[in-house]
């Protein structure tokens, strides 16, 4: 594989426990076997953070400021890692998230051939992941290629799990938070608005969502996208959800290793996604749904304490001298 330019991928990951730290592992694993030179970078103080960081050979960056509701900001990951790096290219790479070497290919490819500031993006496509993967093993990436190619599901072009720029660039990013919506939507809107070349790999690149629940939010995924203060902040923050204008690239970079121009709209873009993103709100709903019913579970089950005095005839005893 041709070096190309340097890159750095960045991530905030979550704690490592559980089937959120089996994929985050397997992610990680994945961004250094694009190449030794790739640099690494996690942000945040999460459990488990130094000890996978450390088997990487990935930098940790430290604790990141906090958003409105708890997760890190966006706009200090970056800048913690622009510090850090001296890289050509910096990567936002979401934590759940496995690529493969066609991506680096990609990335390197579209770098050569536009000059100065770009973003690159690209679909991600969704996969039951459960286990570990060693992707050190060729037949395991081989085979991990194969089930997404087989099983796995295109997500909906409003979901961006990777952004791709110089590192000069992107230095203006509001406050927002990460793991809400509307941020990632942001990115793309802004570039655009600035003439920024935004170009879409996802014919000549593997990104692998490895499918996961949203237990460690209260409203399941509705919150996260929706409800959340953290989500409704990054809606304020990007002027709007940008659901449009923030969804489609303005160029793509075909096998054959041409960048062309997209010859149709955002709002024609979106509107050819339109089955994926309505069945992706459903689900979103769904998530918020199955969570309400969960809490009103919970609540249902914990027996009602009874009003001290009225539990039965007898009156409420007083500490003793003792006691107190």
């Amino acid at each position: 594989m041709a070096r190309g330019p340097s890159i750095a991928i960045v991530a905030a990951p979550k704690d490592f426990h559980g089937h959120t730290g089996v994929i985050q592992r397997n992610a990680i694993a994945s961004w250094r076997q694009l190449g030794n030179d790739v640099e690494i970078l996690l942000g945040g103080d999460s459990a488990g953070l130094v000890d996978v960081a450390a088997g990487a050979c990935a930098v940790c960056l430290g604790p990141l400021a906090a958003g409105v509701d708890g997760p890190p900001r966006v706009d200090d990951l970056f800048a913690k890692a622009r510090a850090a790096s001296r890289a050509d290219l910096i990567a936002y790479v979401n934590a759940d998230i496995m690529l493969l070497p066609d991506w680096r290919a990609a990335v390197n490819r579209v770098a050569e051939v536009v000059s100065g500031d770009m973003l690159v993006i690209g679909r991600r496509t969704d996969l039951d992941v459960i286990a570990p993967i060693d992707v050190a093993d060729p037949l395991a990436r081989i085979d991990l290629l194969d089930r997404a190619t087989r099983v796995g599901k295109p997500a909906a072009r409003v979901c961006k799990d990777y952004f791709v720029f110089r590192r000069e660039d992107f230095q203006h990013v509001p406050p927002f938070t990460l793991g809400r919506a509307f941020w990632d939507n942001w990115m793309v809107h802004d570039a655009r608005a600035r003439g920024v070349p935004v170009v879409d790999v996802t014919e000549c690149a593997t990104a692998v969502h490895q499918n996961h629940d949203y237990a460690h939010l209260a409203g399941g995924r509705l919150s996260a996208y929706l409800t959340s203060p953290g989500a409704r902040d990054n809606r304020r923050l990007a002027g709007g959800s940008r659901m449009v204008t923030g969804a489609a690239a303005s160029r793509r970079l075909r096998p054959d290793g041409a960048i062309v121009a997209v010859s149709w709209s955002a709002l024609a873009a979106f509107a050819t996604d339109l089955p994926r993103f309505v069945s992706l709100t459903a689900a979103v709903v769904a998530s918020g749904v199955a969570a309400h019913l969960r809490q009103a579970t919970v609540r249902a089950a914990v027996p009602s304490r009874p009003s001290v005095g009225h539990a039965s005839g007898d009156a409420p005893k007083m500490p003793s001298r003792q006691a107190a």
